[in-house]
């Protein structure tokens, strides 16, 4: 038997479901637009210290090859010197 109370009764559930499911839509995608903020902010600084380290070591790839020719040519005035006292 049709009963109008209970049709009402059902109209307000489906209303009160349908904006619990959009509040949780926007709740989710508020959260999503929050991660993926946060994420471009790790990347960033995550590439940011990949760049800084790769920095560090070149300029130590420069310092070190300094320092070899610095060694290079001491040892080849020491080997010079060498030869000159044995004659």
């Amino acid at each position: 038997m049709f009963d109008p109370d209970n049709i009402e009764e059902c109209g307000k559930s489906i209303v009160t479901t349908i904006q619990e499911l959009e509040q949780e839509n926007k709740r989710l995608h508020d959260e999503k637009t929050n991660l993926m903020d946060i994420e471009a902010k790790l990347q960033a600084k995550v590439s940011e210290e990949v760049a800084t380290r790769k920095q560090e070591n070149e300029e130590l790839r420069i310092e070190v090859e300094a320092i070899k020719k610095r060694c290079e040519q001491l040892t080849e005035f020491l080997n010079g010197q060498a030869k000159t006292e044995i004659v």
